[in-house]
């Protein structure tokens, strides 16, 4: 049996008490909290995760400069109540810590 991706967020988070989420596509950058609709929503589609309270970011667009604390990329974010993302966009994912 084949898990898909937001099922294996799911699990992870799970593991590590935690719903933050960094979730990179070949473009963006995108900071989250995955919306918890699991055993709630049974039309739910499996290719989408949903996650709220967003900041995403071009990639290209992040400042790499190395400085502690740097606050060069605060404006390269953009803020977003809900967003869905399509599972097959995913190139990786990192599960955070609640300090993150």
């Amino acid at each position: 049996m084949v898990k898909n991706l937001g099922e294996v967020i799911n699990n992870i988070m799970e593991e590590n008490a935690t719903n933050r989420v960094l979730i990179l596509t070949e473009r963006l950058h995108i900071l989250g909290t995955i919306h918890d609709y699991h055993d709630k929503c049974e039309e739910c589609h499996n290719c989408l995760i949903s996650l709220k309270n967003v900041k995403i970011a071009r990639i290209e667009d992040l400042c790499h400069c190395g400085i502690d604390d740097c606050e060069c990329n605060l404006e390269s974010f953009v803020e977003y109540k809900w967003f869905n993302i399509c599972t097959s966009s995913i190139v990786g994912f990192s599960i955070l810590g609640k300090n993150n």
